[in-house]
């Protein structure tokens, strides 16, 4: 019932015990006493009229005691009255009795109804302490009640549990949105990142000390943990803020890739240093800075008091947002540092590649005269064709015929070659060159080339010789026709020519050697490059200076939506709406070929995807510049950081 119901009843029950209390029993008793006689004498006087009027008193002269003789039931009748006024006593006795039970039982029940009262006005107050009036085991009331409390109590700690909850979220979701915007200014500065970094954990958690450490992975050696940025640190321990990889709690949490949580500090561990002095940390958490299973640091936490498990979840995912933006700065640093390099060796090329042009044009009048000397020496050989040497043969090398110039060339007379072998005109060791000569012409081939032969005198002379098998109508070989020409002088002019060719040769072979190991340098640089910027996380694309898109990586593929297929070749306004091309000063200056390009400038920008979605990024725009040939590079980081 209502709280004001119950009162009013409890008030009624009051007034009924107050009157229940002026009751008397001995007035009721005198009171039935009285009813009871009175009742009892109506019933005898009632009884004595009628027996006045009846046969018996009216025949005879009867009297009264003889009317008892003859109805012994009427002394009943005259003791009726003290007869019923027993019962009233006793009637009486037993109503008071009754009245006492029901007067007790109304006070218990006003006394539990108050008691009932005050639970239900302590629940109300949100006083769930107090204890339930229970009458009895069986009392539903009381159970009732205590289920209500029970039900209270839980909903009380539910909502308790749930504002807790909706605290932390909100904590975290606050947290997470400032870390964000934190992370979006950070300039390219890794010690500046770390101490805004540490600044801010500390100072939104509300704990004592903290410590970033930074892996570097130098070329040569193991990698090591440097610390970037502490607060409350024990300068003595840290004083060359190194850490060897794998040494200790912050080695052994990169290594496994696990956060570490510590509630049980030994007192040597770690001392949180301040103007007061020093004092023992309660509870230590060191997380690893990690992202696509790759480590890049390690950050330290020490508090007076134990870490929560929504602390410790927020800066586990704080730190894959370190990480990335980590890795993100370590690729500018390195994306500069490669932009630099390949800057400086472009202007080195270029001056190679002028000093290559001066020494090929310099090859090339060298080619030229050599040219201009084998042409006259065509000449030469041309005029040695109206002088030709010819000669038929066996295939087995028996002379048949020759010509007078033959025998002046060989210095023999007519007689001397008949029925001779060709092979007396061949020094011994080009015997085996004859053999595989005849032999090709026995197949049907022909041979043309440069020989050497032997005169009579025994002196070397080179013909320019050109062997023709010579067939009947059933292919069948008949003999061998052989044209000669003396080039013995030519042979002297070209082996001159050879020795000025070789000089020449080694040096062109310097100088391609030389043109070879510097595109091998280059294209290595290329590739390698390629390969850096392929690698990285931030979307990077390359334009000439007409805007043509000429390189598109894996994350720019990512983030626009496009393949690069899509892309390479096209211009670069594809990538931004038009009103974004046209408004924004830094945009338009980048996809019109006429204007000149803001470079070494940050800015956020708005990209639009293939899809139409226009989405803001930060956008750097460095310049490369080979010649008259110039190539624009642009780093884009997408502004949207994931809080969860």
């Amino acid at each position: 019932m209502p709280y004001n119901s119950a009162k009013l009843y409890l008030h009624n029950n009051s007034e009924l015990n107050k009157v229940m209390k002026k009751v008397k029993s001995k007035a009721i008793r005198k009171k039935y006493i009285f009813r009871g006689f009175t009742f009892g004498l109506g019933i005898l006087l009632f009884t004595a009229l009628l027996s006045l009027n009846s046969d018996v008193f009216s025949k005879d002269n009867t009297s009264v005691l003889d009317a008892f003789r003859l109805m012994p039931g009427l002394w009943l009748v005259v003791f009726l009255p003290f007869i019923t006024a027993i019962a009233g006593y006793y009637t009486a006795n037993s109503i008071s009795e009754t009245l006492k039970k029901a007067t007790r039982k109304i006070k218990k029940e006003a006394k539990r109804s108050q008691l009932v009262l005050e639970f239900i006005d302590n629940l109300r107050k949100g006083n769930l302490e107090t204890a339930v009036p229970l009458s009895s085991k069986k009392d539903e009331l009381g159970r009732s009640l205590v289920r209500l409390k029970e039900y209270m109590i839980k909903n009380k700690r539910e909502e308790e549990q749930r504002r807790i909850e909706e605290e932390q979220r909100t904590w975290v979701t606050n947290g997470l949105a400032q870390f964000g915007e934190l992370l979006r200014k950070t300039n390219n500065d890794l010690e500046e990142l770390s101490f805004s970094i540490i600044r801010y954990i500390v100072d939104y958690l509300k704990i004592n000390q903290a410590g970033f450490f930074l892996l570097n992975q130098p070329e040569e050696g193991e990698p090591y943990f440097e610390q970037k940025a502490c607060i409350a640190y024990d300068r003595k321990k840290y004083a060359d803020k190194i850490i060897k990889w794998e040494e200790g709690l912050i080695g052994r949490c990169a290594l496994e890739k696990e956060t570490i949580y510590l509630t049980d500090v030994p007192n040597d561990y770690m001392n949180i240093t301040s103007g007061l002095g020093e004092a023992n940390a309660s509870a230590v958490l060191i997380v690893p800075l990690k992202v696509n299973d790759k480590v890049y640091g390690v950050i330290e936490l020490a508090s007076f008091s134990e870490f929560q498990k929504f602390e410790i979840e927020f800066i586990e995912k704080i730190a894959e947002s370190i990480a990335s933006t980590i890795s993100a700065v370590q690729i500018n640093i390195q994306t500069n540092k490669l932009l630099k390099e390949t800057q400086e060796q472009a202007e080195k090329m270029a001056q190679q590649e002028e000093e290559l042009r001066q020494n090929l044009e310099e090859m090339q009048a060298t080619q030229e005269e050599s040219d201009r000397r084998e042409l006259e020496m065509k000449g030469i050989l041309e005029a040695i064709d109206h002088s030709a040497i010819s000669s038929e043969f066996e295939t087995d090398g028996t002379l048949i015929s020759v010509n007078h110039n033959f025998l002046d060339a060989f210095k023999y007379n007519i007689e001397e070659v008949e029925n001779q072998n060709i092979r007396i005109f061949f020094f011994k060791d080009d015997l085996d060159e004859l053999n595989k000569i005849l032999a090709d012409l026995r197949n049907g081939k022909n041979f043309k080339g440069r020989v050497r032969r032997r005169t009579k005198m025994g002196d070397a002379i080179y013909l320019l010789t050109t062997y023709t098998p010579v067939m009947d109508n059933e292919g069948n070989i008949v003999k061998i026709l052989s044209l000669d020409y003396d080039i013995t002088e030519q042979v002297k002019m070209e082996e001159e020519l050879k020795k000025s060719k070789e000089e020449l040769g080694i040096m062109l072979e310097q100088a391609r050697n030389e043109v070879k190991e510097q595109f091998k340098e280059i294209e290595a640089v290329k590739i390698r490059n390629e390969k850096t910027l392929e690698g990285a996380l931030d979307a990077i694309l390359t334009t000439n200076k007409d805007g043509i898109i000429e390189f598109f990586n894996l994350a720019a593929e990512k983030l626009f939506g496009y393949d690069r297929q899509e892309v390479l070749g096209k211009q670069v306004a594809l990538l931004f709406s038009k009103d974004t091309a046209k408004n924004d000063e830094f945009v338009s200056a980048f996809v019109n070929p006429e204007k000149e390009k803001i470079v070494g400038e940050r800015r956020e920008v708005p990209i639009l995807t293939k899809f139409g979605e226009e989405i803001p990024v930060l956008f750097l725009l460095s310049e490369a510049k080979v010649g008259d040939d110039h190539s624009f590079t642009a780093f884009i980081q997408n502004v949207e950081v994931e809080l969860f």
